[in-house]
């Protein structure tokens, strides 16, 4: 006779699991709730992120790289919302919701420099995400005194909503949004309402950075 637990069993064991928190947090919101916020959430999002794209908005953030490049006007440039779903005990719920969307420059970025440092811009460039192009010039007798770095005028954003049922937290990632780096910030999932939701695309444009606090 086998010892392997019966599919009842498992489906006991995996359906308590997802009703129980770790935490004993008496706070956290059954799985039901968490999914109805993020699902109200997504659709505002996708209204918001489709007027945005049709837009292409200004954007008030300072995108400075260093070693002279430092993006000129920029704007909201394509975008797009998606999400992610799994299942709890058989229910299909969202655990993750992602903007990706582009900043447009006026035009690209050019940097002269003298041989052997570009490849400290480069780590720059690298570490942001950016495509570029180097080219090394040579002067008449063939040798290579500098280096052109060109920077297409687009850098790549994204903004992610990860939840945790077990906890009932949601964990927002935020790259290249305000400027070149990653921002990671935790919310309640009940927290994730309209008025938040306002305040990340007011942060998205460099209107307000009352979403970080």
């Amino acid at each position: 006779m086998s010892d392997r637990p019966s599919l009842l069993d498992e489906l006991r064991a995996q359906y308590e699991a997802a009703r129980q928190s770790p935490h004993e947090h008496a706070d956290v919101p059954g799985f039901q709730a968490i999914d109805a916020q993020l699902r109200k959430a997504f659709r505002w999002l996708e209204k918001a992120v489709a007027y945005l794209d049709g837009l292409k908005p200004p954007i008030e953030h300072r995108f400075d790289l260093g070693h002279g490049l430092v993006f000129e006007s920029p704007r909201l440039g394509r975008a797009y919302v998606g999400h992610h779903e799994r299942r709890i005990v058989g229910f299909p719920v969202v655990d993750e919701i992602n903007i990706y969307y582009e900043i447009t420059a006026a035009k690209p970025l050019t940097v002269e420099v003298a041989f052997g440092g570009e490849a400290s811009v480069e780590k720059t460039l690298d570490e942001a995400g950016l495509q570029y192009t180097s080219r090394r010039m040579e002067d008449r007798g063939g040798l290579v005194q500098k280096c052109v770095i060109t920077v297409p005028p687009a850098i790549p954003s994204a903004i992610s909503f990860h939840a945790d049922y077990q906890t009932g937290l949601v964990r927002v990632s935020l790259i290249n949004v305000d400027r070149f780096d990653r921002v990671i910030l935790e919310f309640h999932s009940a927290a994730i309402d309209e008025p938040v939701l306002e305040d990340l695309v007011r942060f998205m444009l460099g209107r307000s950075a009352a979403f970080l606090h």
